[in-house]
C-alpha cells in the first residue's frame, strides 16, 4: 500500500520525463508464435498489472530479476511490479503468470523506455468478431487485385518499417465503417536476401478516457514470393478510438508503433 500512495509524488518528480500511461492489452490468441507483449517499467514507479481472469492464489508468478524488480501479489489477483533501477537499453526481462491447467502461461517482457512508463495495465483475452470470416474474404480479394488498392484506399507514403536487410511499408488503408483493411508489403533490400517474416500486426488507439488500447489484428497473407510479402491487416476500430497506430512484429521482437494517416473519419455503418 505505501508504494501505491507514493505514485502521485513519483509522477510529479517525473513530470518532465516519461509519460505515465494506462493501457489495456489484448493478449494474442497464439502467444507461442509471436513475441511476448512488452510492459514498460522504470525505477521507483509501481506498475499494476490486472488480469481479466485473475490467476489462482497458488499460481506461479515469476520475474527473472527478482533482486532488481520487486513483485507483489494483491488480493484481487493483480500483480505489482516495482524496479529498484531502470533496465539498461536493450535489456528485456521475462515476466510470466501461470494460467489454469492446460493453458499456456501469460508471458511478458519488461523493458525501460525513455518516453513512457506503465502505471496500470489491464490484460484481457481477444473476443471473436461475428464478421471475421467475411472480412477475411474481402482481404483476400484485395490481395488478389493489388492494382485496385490505390483506387480504394488512402495511400500511406510515409509509413515504413526498417528491419536489417528488409523494409516494410504500409501501401494503403481502406475504411468500411469502423472496419479497416491495411495493405502491407515487406521486401528484402537485396535480391538474394529474403524479407523478414511478419508474424503479427498490432493496432493501438487512444480511448476517450485516455487509456491506450492495444490489440493484435487479423493478418491475412498473400501468395508466397521469395523476395516480397504482401499482407492485409484487418480489424474493427473501437468506438471513440483515435490516434490509430500500427506495429509490425517479426519473429524475435515486436516492432515500433507508427501512426496511420487518416484523411477523413470512417463513415458509420
Amino acid at each position: 500500500m505505501p508504494v501505491l500512495l507514493s505514485l502521485p509524488a513519483t509522477a510529479s518528480s517525473r513530470a518532465a520525463g516519461p509519460v505515465l500511461q494506462r493501457r489495456t492489452l489484448v493478449f494474442p490468441s497464439r502467444p507461442a508464435q509471436v513475441p511476448p507483449p512488452e510492459l514498460y517499467v522504470a525505477a521507483g514507479v509501481a506498475t499494476l498489472v490486472l488480469f481479466e481472469t485473475p490467476p489462482r492464489p497458488e499460481a506461479q508468478v515469476l520475474v527473472r530479476e527478482e533482486g532488481r524488480i520487486h513483485l507483489g501479489r494483491m488480493e484481487d489477483g493483480s500483480v505489482l511490479l516495482v524496479p529498484t533501477e531502470d533496465l539498461v537499453p536493450g535489456e528485456r526481462v521475462l515476466f510470466s503468470v501461470a494460467t489454469p491447467a492446460g493453458a499456456e502461461p501469460l508471458r511478458f517482457v519488461l523493458v525501460t523506455r525513455r518516453d513512457a512508463v506503465d502505471v496500470r495495465v489491464r490484460v484481457v483475452r481477444a473476443q471473436p468478431s461475428a464478421d471475421e470470416d467475411g472480412a477475411e474474404l474481402v482481404a483476400r480479394s484485395l490481395l488478389d487485385a493489388p492494382d485496385a488498392r490505390a483506387t480504394l484506399a488512402f495511400p500511406q507514403e510515409g509509413v515504413q518499417y526498417e528491419s536489417g536487410e528488409s523494409r516494410g511499408r504500409v501501401d494503403s488503408v481502406l475504411w468500411v465503417g469502423r472496419r479497416f483493411f491495411i495493405a502491407v508489403s515487406v521486401r528484402g533490400r537485396k535480391k538474394d536476401v529474403p524479407p523478414w517474416r511478419l508474424v503479427q500486426a498490432r493496432l493501438r488507439v487512444t480511448l476517450p478516457d485516455g487509456v491506450l488500447l492495444e490489440w493484435p489484428a487479423r493478418l491475412v497473407t498473400g501468395a508466397a514470393d521469395p523476395w516480397l510479402e504482401r499482407h492485409i491487416v484487418t480489424g474493427l476500430l473501437p468506438e471513440g478510438g483515435s490516434e490509430v497506430e500500427l506495429a509490425l512484429d517479426g519473429e524475435d521482437a515486436p516492432g515500433p508503433f507508427r501512426p496511420l494517416v487518416r484523411d477523413e473519419e470512417p463513415s458509420r455503418p
